[in-house]
């Protein structure tokens, strides 16, 4: 029809009239917020992003999830992300298209390709528009906090927490001196805590004993068997057997070996 207009696409308008703002917020954002915190924009599927936020719990790092490409372009003009993590997500926008738009219109962001196996022509496009760097996906939790750790501004760095471990049978809490044995919730003493860590850190590794000394007590003077009394009540706590023990065994003349045992109807905690 003649001298008709094109319908204007809602989702455009809603993008523009949310992005001529986007950099006055973004300012005030970044010159006038304690900056204790990192906001990371994530786009992409939500079973997946949803698993990273689980695994993200605790630490300062606040995670805004969208699953269409689309939508995360609505999402980043309305707030003030300071990383992108983008993986292959598909939509009204590829994940590609929105990148060209990211980095058209706001160049400065962090941003950081999520590929798989399977995404290497993905990583190859993107990292043609001058990606922060591509990262694993699945997501690897701990490699992707020390990125997010090097991308804080160097005045005020991210209090990073230390992770919960997860070993199947046992998990390690990382903020609290407890953990999951069974699935039956444990609190330890600090010292056992910090040793049963440094040990699960290093599943499999035989650890001498000077470097757990120097782990739990630094550079104070302890006498000849306090890790061996501490061994032995973590392995009580553990179930592990006295005379045949299986989480923390003792490699003569070399240190110790933890593992993680498959469960055994006849072994009981005491």
């Amino acid at each position: 029809m003649a001298g008709s207009a094109e319908m204007p696409d809602p989702l455009t308008e809603a993008w523009e009239l949310g992005y001529s703002q986007f950099h006055a917020r973004r300012r005030a954002c970044v010159t006038g917020a304690i900056r204790d915190r990192m906001t990371l924009l994530v786009v992409d599927e939500a079973d997946i992003a949803r698993t990273l936020g689980v695994e993200l719990a605790g630490q300062p790092v606040e995670i805004r999830v969208c699953s269409d490409p689309a939508q995360a372009l609505l999402v980043l003009g309305r707030t003030c992300p300071d990383a992108v993590l983008l993986g292959p997500a598909v939509g009204r926008l590829s994940a590609i298209d929105f990148l060209e738009i990211l980095r058209a219109e706001e160049p400065g962001i962090p941003v950081l390709v999520a590929a798989g196996s399977g995404d290497g022509a993905f990583a190859a496009r993107a990292s043609e528009h001058g990606v922060t760097a591509v990262i694993p996906r699945p997501y690897r939790s701990r490699e992707l906090l020390a990125i997010l750790q090097s991308l804080a501004v160097a005045s005020e760095p991210l209090a990073i927490h230390p992770m919960v471990i997860d070993l199947g049978r046992l998990r390690i809490d990382g903020a609290a001196p407890r953990i999951w044995l069974d699935g039956e919730q444990i609190m330890l003493p600090p010292r056992e805590f910090l040793l049963l860590r440094y040990l699960a850190e290093r599943e499999g590794s035989v650890i001498p004993r000077k470097d757990l000394v120097r782990a739990l007590w630094g550079d104070q003077p302890v006498s000849s068997n306090s890790l061996t009394v501490h061994v032995l009540r973590l392995r009580r706590r553990l179930g592990d057997d006295e005379h045949n023990p299986q989480w923390i065994r003792a490699i003569r003349r070399l240190g110790y070996q933890f593992d993680v045992p498959p469960r055994s109807p006849n072994v009981h905690r005491t």
